[in-house]
């Protein structure tokens, strides 16, 4: 197969070697025969003359000839071609292991494949490109005449919008006109403001400067009366400390003294119980040794018993002497007759033994049962004694405990009454200092002596004025914001930041006309944020969906906003902020910001100033006396202290008894009744096992007895020789004494060995050491209790001392108390008449700040009214005769640019704008006769309505195009040019589709001719070589217009089988498909010979059969098939044979050829 694809123009890499020179033989081996080789195809053409076709390697290239002439590879393809061989097709042969993959390609590759036999792939380059320019051009003609449309929707509305902007200019006008009007109207009666506020300033300022003459002569006679009182208050304080440091020893002393009591009546508590303890500890200490002599008494018994028995007994077995022993004869004789006993009785025996084994497994159990009885008696008796032990114990404990109780109970009660009076003068002094702190905040205002700063008043009547002035002012940004909860305040407060004390106004000119008036009164800055002028930018909604770390928010989702429309300044000063509740993210401290409240001044008159300074000096003596009550602090921590410490020793006494109790009752007790069950559990065991023995002895004794009666027969004769009634006389005599002796033996060990555990126990328990430590105890309390009795006289007798001091001093202090409750009514009178007056200046101060803001207001509020006016461009009417004013209008424009202008140059503006000639009979004549300032205000909401109004209907305008006539003329002359290029561009698509369809017709119908010929061919051929009508076989193309676009089915139904897809088929059903689909396609263009390698191998006798006679009637009279094949079935049917076989020459394997002719011979099988 090799040679035939390359001499028939095969290329390298479809070939089966890596380069041509691998080709020649012996290459694969390193051991080439030649350096060249050849292959030459004989073709016999059908006017009867051979032509050659061949094909030489040289190195890595190859070389072909025709008839022995070299000639180019596309001469020699082409000479092929003409032939009707096709390489690149492959329509004269089919390779080994292809047949089946013919079938099984897929319909994308079958189309493919298609294309290649009915060359329309030639077309293809040429049919994409065709294909792609038609689509670009149709593409630009579609895009040109959608431009040509939107062209001509502009025309449209160029003319549209020429109309709108004539209606536009009338509305404009008429809309200045009312404006002007408004403006004129504002101006009028800002100026009848102005005239009436400056006749009211000027009257305040004359009383104003009358009270401040009295005012200073008060003044005066206060300061004296002061320095007097100061002299007596630093006397009065002195003692007052000499007071405090007697009070601070007594309450030194106290608490030790307390200490020192309770110490004493703990020790002599603690000694009481030490003694009862010390003659329980010797009793237990007399009963022990008691037990213990008993114990080593009854083993001293215990071992002379045994060693008397021990002298019976070998005093017994010297006078018996040896007078049953047996002479050597006689021994012999007796063990041959035992031994003839034995066999005489070997199944008695064996069921002896049974018995006798299960009867020692018992024997073993109740022995150990009544080890294991005694071991339960010997842990009864422990734990009977431990919990004796314990409940001793136990008892001591409760004991401490109660005295505990009782000494916590008294402590207690005395800590109450001290807690109690320290709780009330406590509260007392809160009240007090509360209810001072008011009476010298009222005493405060009624002297003008405000604790408020100057800085804060003036801030906070600087809101009051901009709110009164200016209706757009809201206030300030902290004032607007309550917290949701107060945990977030301090975290507002950061966030807030320097925006925490800005003020918030409606619009940008508001905050303007804020700032000009605050540069005319020389207040400090503030920061204002216009609600109009604000850049907000939106909150990140994906913060709001944060669920780790927990509680985590937006800080402006935990604020509230009062009014809402501050909403917006407040978003602007918080942004993204997030605020938690993790010490990880962010630190809280506590802070309670409130509502703020506008203080108000209250009038006062003698008699309420007199009660209120009575009041405070009765506040401040209660005062000290309550902070004496409250210096028992000290007293009380040292008593909470004892009591803290008995609540601990009671505490671990009590879990001492608790778990004492717990041994007792979960421990000692349960183990106790444990071990009464165990022992029952044992009794019950031990009468069973019992019960078991004298069951078995009885089985023994019957299968011995007929055991013995065999004996007695067999020995009967020996036994009378020897003088014994029978041979068990002699044998159970000896085994008997030692039993006894034995049994004797371990009697006397177990009772020796549990009396020496008992001494061992007692031993281990050390009454003795119990009895010193109580001793000791009990000594050591005795000197504890004398130390204390001398300490608590000691502490007695110096607190008595301190509290005679004491009473001396409070004496003198009475004396000068007397002294400043005189001077202080003198001068409550004079600050009585010092606050009249300054209540009385300050009231005229307040009305004359509140006119000269109120005129400044007005002032501001012209200045507004003209700067906005001309940065409309409104062009106010002036009296006639008058000019305008060029240095007024320098400086509005200037200041409108943004400069800035210092007090001094606005107060020259104000003056120029009053001068300022302005038109008002303009107005008419109902509009300057307005009296009420809720009329004028009226007039001036329904003349900014009608001024809205317009103003609206011009915004819906939405920015009239004023050029829309040169606009419609550009649009025109565009629409031309896009409809030339819309004309060429549909052309040139027109001429292009019309190269498509002549390219894609070519290639369609090189493709169908090929596609129906094979289509129309394969049922004829798959039915043929079924060899049954039944089977069917079609080709059908997924796209009818363009089939070699898309894919191409191939289906076949076998013979009696229904219908299938190709890969379910068998592989001989597949090669069966193969086979009709490549003869069709061969058929189609068909080549003089066919090249078939192997097609058989899938198949079985029957189909080869089939096949084989197919092929024999095709071979006959469409082509000459030549088949490559190693099964009999097959290529016995064929015309005739070549043999290929290996061979050796020169050292060389080589290939030889037999030939044989088949055509001589009759087919049988036909």
């Amino acid at each position: 197969m090799d040679a035939i694809s390359f001499v028939l123009g095969e290329r390298t890499r479809h070939l089966r070697v890596t380069k041509l020179s691998d080709l020649i033989h012996g290459s694969v081996v390193g051991k080439p025969v030649a350096k060249t080789a050849s292959v030459t195809a004989v073709y016999q053409m059908p006017d009867g003359v051979d032509k050659r076709f061949s094909r030489y390697i040289s190195g890595n290239t190859s070389e072909y000839r025709i008839n022995g002439t070299p000639v180019k590879v596309e001469e020699y393809a082409e000479a092929l071609e003409k032939i009707r061989i096709f390489m690149k097709v492959k329509n004269f042969l089919i390779f080994q292991g292809a047949v089946e993959s013919i079938a099984m390609k897929n319909a994308r590759e079958r189309c493919q494949m298609f294309e290649e036999i009915s060359r329309s792939a030639e077309y293809k380059e040429e049919y994409d490109r065709s294909k792609a320019e038609m689509q670009k051009l149709e593409e630009e003609a579609t895009f040109n005449l959608n431009k040509k449309k939107n062209i001509v929707a502009e025309r449209k509305e160029a003319r549209i919008e020429i109309d709108e902007a004539e209606k536009y200019k009338k509305l404009h006008h008429k809309w200045l006109s009312k404006r002007t009007e408004l403006q004129l109207f504002r101006l009028y009666y800002n100026d009848v403001d102005i005239k009436r506020i400056r006749e009211d300033l000027q009257q305040r300022e004359e009383i104003i400067e009358q009270e401040n003459t009295q005012r200073q002569q008060i003044e005066e006679e206060i300061r004296d009366k002061r320095r007097e009182l100061g002299k007596l208050h630093r006397d009065q304080a002195g003692l007052e400390q000499e007071i405090k440091k007697c009070d601070q020893k007594v309450s030194k002393r106290k608490p030790e003294y307390i200490k020192v009591s309770q110490m004493l009546r703990h020790v002599s508590d603690k000694h009481k119980e030490s003694k009862k303890a010390l003659e329980n500890a010797r009793q237990q200490h007399s009963s022990h040794r008691q037990e213990m002599d008993q114990l080593e008494a009854e083993y001293s018994r215990i071992l002379a018993l045994k060693e008397d028995y021990e002298h019976q007994q070998n005093k017994k077995s010297k006078e018996q002497g040896r007078s049953l022993e047996l002479e050597d004869s006689q021994l012999a004789e007796y063990h041959r007759l035992k031994q003839k006993a034995a066999e005489h009785t070997s199944d008695l025996s064996a069921q002896l033994d049974a018995l006798r084994r299960e009867y020692d497994e018992q024997k073993d159990l109740f022995d150990g049962l009544e080890r294991r009885k005694e071991e339960i008696e010997n842990s009864l008796r422990l734990k009977q004694t431990e919990l004796i032990d314990n409940q001793r114990r136990l008892q001591r404990l409760v004991e401490f405990i109660e005295t505990s109780h009782r000494s916590i109970t008294e402590l207690s009660e005395a800590e109450k009454t001290i807690r109690e009076e320290v709780e009330s003068a406590t509260r007392r002094m809160d009240e007090i200092n509360a209810e001072l702190e008011t009476v010298i905040c009222q005493l405060g205002e009624a002297k003008v002596e405000r604790h408020e700063s100057s800085r804060a008043v003036k801030k906070q009547e600087l809101i009051e004025n901009l709110k009164r002035l200016f209706p757009g002012v809201q206030g300030r940004l902290l004032e607007m914001c309550e917290p949701s909860h107060k945990r977030y305040q301090i975290a507002i407060t950061k966030v807030l930041g320097k925006h925490m004390d800005s003020i918030v106004c409606d619009s940008e000119k508001t905050a303007k006309d804020c700032i000009q008036y605050m540069k005319d009164q020389r207040i400090e800055p503030e920061t204002f944020l216009p609600l109009d002028f604000l850049d907000v930018k939106p909150v990140d909604e994906k913060l709001r969906e944060i669920n780790e770390p927990p509680n985590v928010h937006l800080v402006i989702d935990v604020i509230n906003c009062d009014p809402v429309i501050a909403k917006k300044a407040l978003q602007f000063a918080c942004g993204n902020a997030l605020v938690c509740d993790t010490v990880e993210h962010a630190r809280y401290v506590a802070y309670n910001m409130g509502d703020r409240k506008k203080a108000r001044a209250k009038r006062w008159d003698e008699k309420q100033i007199s009660s209120l300074m009575a009041r405070r000096d009765a506040l401040q003596v209660e005062l000290k006396e309550q902070l004496k009550r409250k210096r028992k602090e000290a007293e009380l921590r040292t008593l909470q202290s004892q009591i803290n410490g008995l609540e601990k020793r009671l505490k671990y006494t009590q879990k001492d008894k608790e778990g004492t109790e717990e041994k007792i009752l979960s421990g000692n007790e349960e183990e106790v009744n444990n071990l009464k069950v165990n022992l029952e559990e044992v009794n019950e065991r031990l009468s069973m096992c019992q019960t078991k023995m004298q069951e078995l002895q009885i089985s023994i004794n019957a299968e011995k007895a007929k055991m013995d009666n065999v004996e007695d027969t067999v020995l009967h004769d020996f036994c009378v020789s020897i003088g014994v009634e029978n041979i068990r006389e002699y044998e159970d005599r000896e085994l008997r004494i030692a039993r006894e002796r034995d049994r004797k033996r371990m009697e006397f060990t177990n009772q020796l060995q549990r009396i020496n555990n008992q001494l061992e126990y007692e031993k281990s328990r050390d009454t003795q050491a119990a009895v010193r430590r109580w001793e000791e105890a009990v000594v050591s309390e005795r000197q504890e209790m004398e130390r204390c009795k001398k300490q608590e006289k000691r502490l007695k007798e110096e607190m008595e001392a301190e509290e005679i001091h004491k009473g001396n001093f409070e004496f003198q202090l009475s004396e000068y108390q007397r002294k400043c409750e005189r001077l202080d009514g003198e001068l409550a009178e004079l600050s009585r008449r010092l606050v009249s007056r300054k209540r009385e200046i300050q009231k005229l101060q307040k009305e004359t700040s509140q006119i000269e803001t109120r005129l400044e207001a007005k002032r501001s509020e012209r200045h507004s009214l003209l700067q906005s006016a001309k940065m409309e461009d409104l062009q106010l009417p002036l009296k006639p005769g008058a000019s305008s004013m060029p240095e007024l209008e320098s400086q509005l424009s200037a200041e409108s640019e943004g400069a800035d202008l210092n007090s001094e140059e606005m107060m020259r503006l104000y003056v120029m704008e009053a001068r300022l000639p302005l038109d008002y009979k303009q107005l008419e004549k109902p509009l300057r006769m307005i009296a009420d300032d809720k009329e004028v205000s009226r007039k001036v909401d329904e003349m900014q309505a009608e001024v809205d109004r317009m103003q609206s209907e011009l915004s819906r305008f939405q920015a009239p195009n004023l050029k829309a006539g040169a606009k419609l003329g550009n649009v025109e002359q565009r629409l031309r040019s896009t409809e030339a290029e819309f004309e060429e561009t549909r052309r040139k698509a027109k001429k292009a589709r019309a190269q498509f369809e002549r390219i894609r017709r070519l290639r369609c119908n090189a493709f169908m001719k090929c596609f129906l010929s094979i289509a129309d061919n394969i049922d004829p051929l798959y039915k043929a070589l079924s060899r049954n009508p039944g089977a069917q076989a079609s080709l059908l193309p997924t796209n009818a217009e363009e089939p070699y676009l898309e894919e191409l089915q191939f289906q076949c139904v076998a013979p009696g089988k229904r219908f299938q897809q190709m890969d379910s088929l068998s592989g001989g059903e597949k090669t069966i498909a193969a086979l009709a689909l490549s003869f069709a396609m061969h058929q189609y263009n068909p080549s003089p010979f066919f090249v078939l390698d192997e097609i058989d191998a899938a198949l079985d006798n029957t189909n080869i059969g089939k096949v084989a006679s197919f092929i024999r009637e095709y071979s006959r009279t469409r082509a000459q098939v030549i088949v490559i094949s190693l099964k009999e079935e097959f290529y016995s049917r064929a015309d005739s044979l070549v043999g290929i076989y290996p061979d050796t020459e020169n050292n060389c394997l080589v290939s030889r050829v037999l030939t044989f002719d088949l055509s001589k011979y009759v087919d049988t099988e036909e």
